[in-house]
């Protein structure tokens, strides 16, 4: 029986903060996000929605919406490649999904499909299409189904259709699953193929057939909603509601249904870089033999990736605590399990540079901090152990990644990676420098739960790396530090150098000592002159990876010529650290301007931003390494929110009801002892940024 108008359907929608159920208990080394939905952005080649049944079963049910110019082209909204599909506003909570495609760029003729989850078994998808040129324009909407995963071939289902509806029933899917629309011109579609973007195209002129072959490699159910007829400077709304189980009982279901609360505002740069991070999230990835939800740089990368992930949970934390936790903890491991860590790509514990900021968000929760010190800790063993540290008590990872800080084109790295003999005896700085950072960290959690060992093996770890920094490391005539060479008996020789004897490491790997917070106050000021003086480090658009000076400087490299968000991330903590707020404000403040601006222009989340023109690039829905936008906005501009450098944790915070003021419980590294620290806190009328002077015992203060 046909639905007869959803709008009349509209009427009570179930609250936008309703809880939806998780897919079950996880066991105690689960890595899968267990918060997350059953209902998803989780496909890993287009945007849209998807199912899981069953979370152990590598399967998922996919829906996209396709729209096009009728009998003209269709758009087919491919997550690979840039087709013109923006996440565009995105619940923290993820039950409202909203993508902008645009038919004919910029905004003349697009549709925003916002796919409502409203329980376990229900979507509602709200297409609102616009038509914004003097023409009248012709349009439809597709809106396809598939499975993906099981059994190969197993890809064909049972199909039943009716006036307004169709349902599906796959092989090894134990549900059925449907469509119901109110749209009078409508048929449905079968497409055998396995990338709707090579058939569908190909097939727009074909007006007769239901049943369309391309590779057989793949099955696509689709209604086809046509002509949807926009008057010039005009716009219409369709709905669709998306099911699953027997279709009998929809039509009751959709009653109870009403128009949906609107989201909280952001910056638009903002709104876009939550929506790109929320829709960044795949299903199934391998994660010792368990297939599981997991938050990736971009669906371009639909892989596990350490560096990258440390950085997401770090910004999530900001959007939904308890699922920036997850993303965190995701990537730690218990002694039952014998990988140290979850590792792929660049191995540096962005998980640990992260855990003070995570936890406090989390309510800096005591349980939680006991679950997760002792896991983070086992990374930072396996990390600064015997594989990896040389007789000189410096630290190189070659043997497990390329890539020591993730700038993959670094000069030094870059020029090294062919000469796997030298490559193997020379170490960089940002390894040691981030690993004596962590162990700070670490120690600080071990002294605020009173595990003095950690806290005496931490000291012993700190002295000897950082005592090797300062004796091997310095190059006062760059003013940078550099990558020290050993020889065979480990036994350093030398700084590497271009053949001309310029320090090869005059950029963020040469300044990572001052994060570690090893150097003097004479080379303290060296690198903060290299790090903002303008044609250095600095530039109108942030701190770029080479110093713009340096004979291997170039304008069109990945990294070497542009300005990437993650490290000037830890360089805004390291400022905290160092009592320079007003240095941490100008690193925030040039990110936020141009992240704004650039995204106000292409509508997109990208890489980095290019010295030479000031524009973005890379991929174009990437949220990993872009993601700090997000804490540098909640630190200014989000009342109720509190930030502090590395070196400071916040064990209580109790905020007035009105954000007016808060009240403050701080502990803090005992290297900072004695010295000037700067903490950050929004209030509703703006940010404050005070001076505390650091000590052995927890400070308590008030910020009004």
């Amino acid at each position: 029986m046909r639905v007869n108008n959803m709008k009349r359907f509209l009427i009570s929608f179930i609250s936008l903060f309703i809880i939806i159920p998780t897919l079950g208990a996880q066991g105690p080394v689960s890595h899968d996000i267990a918060s997350l939905s059953q209902w998803g952005p989780y496909s890993k080649e287009y945007f849209g929605i998807s199912h899981i049944q069953d979370l152990s079963s590598g399967m998922q049910v996919e829906f996209c919406l396709v729209p096009g110019i009728y009998r003209r082209n269709v758009k087919v909204p491919c997550a690979l490649f840039d087709s013109d599909v923006h996440p565009w506003k995105v619940s923290a909570d993820m039950r409202h999904i909203t993508y902008r495609q645009e038919i004919e760029w910029k905004d003349r003729v697009y549709v925003d499909a916002t796919y409502h989850i409203i329980d376990d078994d229900r979507v509602l998808l709200e297409t609102r299409c616009v038509n914004n040129t003097p023409e009248v324009q012709n349009i439809n909407l597709q809106l396809a189904v598939r499975k993906t995963g099981g059994s190969e071939g197993k890809w064909d289902p049972e199909l039943q259709e009716g006036d307004g509806w169709f349902s599906v029933r796959y092989p090894e899917v134990d549900a059925s699953y449907g469509v119901v629309w109110d749209y009078p011109m409508s048929e449905v579609r079968q497409w055998r193929c396995a990338k709707l973007e090579q058939l569908m195209p190909r097939k727009v002129h074909d007006h007769v057939f239901k049943d369309l072959k391309g590779d057989l490699k793949g099955h696509y159910t689709a209604n086809f909603l046509r002509p949807i007829v926009l008057k010039p400077q005009s716009d219409t709304t369709v709905w669709q509601l998306i099911f699953r189980g027997d279709r009998s009982s929809i039509e009751d279901a959709v009653r109870d249904l009403k128009r949906p609360a609107e989201m909280e505002g952001l910056p638009f740069g903002l709104q876009l870089l939550q929506a790109t991070l929320l829709t960044n999230v795949v299903y199934p990835i391998d994660a010792f033999g368990e297939p599981i939800r997991h938050f990736c740089p971009g669906k371009n990368w639909n892989s596990l990736y350490t560096w990258d992930c440390g950085f997401i949970g770090w910004a999530m934390s900001e959007i939904d605590p308890g699922r920036g936790y997850e993303i965190i903890r995701q990537y730690t491991t218990t002694p039952a399990e014998k990988a140290p860590f979850v590792h792929h790509g660049t191995p540096l514990a962005t998980q640990i540079l992260a855990i003070g900021d995570v936890w406090k968000t989390c309510g800096s929760d005591e349980a939680q901090l006991k679950e997760i010190y002792p896991r983070l800790k086992r990374f930072y063993d396996y990390m600064t152990g015997p594989d990896f540290r040389k007789k000189s008590g410096l630290l190189a990872t070659w043997n497990i990644f390329y890539n020591s800080g993730g700038w993959d084109d670094y000069p030094a790295q870059w020029t090294l990676r062919p000469q796997t003999e030298r490559r193997g005896r020379t170490t960089p700085m940002v390894s040691t420098s981030y690993y004596i950072r962590c162990a700070k960290i670490l120690r600080l959690l071990a002294s605020h739960l009173n595990i003095k060992a950690d806290v005496k093996q931490y000291d012993k770890d700190i002295a000897v790396m950082g005592k090797a920094i300062e004796t091997y490391a310095w190059d006062p005539e760059s003013g940078y530090f550099g990558y020290v060479e050993h020889d065979a008996q480990d036994v350093p020789q030398g700084l590497y150098r271009t053949e001309a004897g310029e320090n090869y490491n005059k950029g963020l790997d040469g300044v990572t000592p001052l994060v570690a917070g090893i150097v003097d106050e004479a080379q303290k000021e060296a690198l903060l002159g290299h790090i903002f003086t303008q044609g250095e480090l600095w530039s109108p658009y942030g701190i770029t990876a080479v110093d713009q000076r340096a004979s291997y400087y170039s304008i069109d490299g990945y990294w070497n010529g542009t300005v990437w968000m993650p490290h000037q991330m830890i360089l805004w903590k390291t400022m905290l650290d160092l009592g320079r707020a007003d240095l941490a404000r100008k690193i925030a403040d040039t990110a936020l301007e141009n992240w704004e601006r650039e995204c106000e222009d292409s509508y997109n989340c990208y890489e980095h931003i290019m010295l030479a023109t000031g524009r973005g690039g890379g991929w174009c829905n990437f949220s990993g390494l872009s993601s700090p936008v997000i804490n540098w906005f909640c630190a200014y501009y989000r009342p109720g929110t509190v930030s502090t450098g590395f070196g400071t944790l916040v064990t209580k915070s109790v905020w007035a009801e009105d954000y007016t003021s808060v009240a403050l419980t701080l502990e803090f590294d005992k290297d900072l002892a004695g010295k000037e620290v700067s903490v950050l806190a929004r209030l509703a009328d703006g940010t404050r940024e005070i001076k505390v002077k650091a000590g052995r015992k927890p400070l308590n203060i008030k910020i009004d």
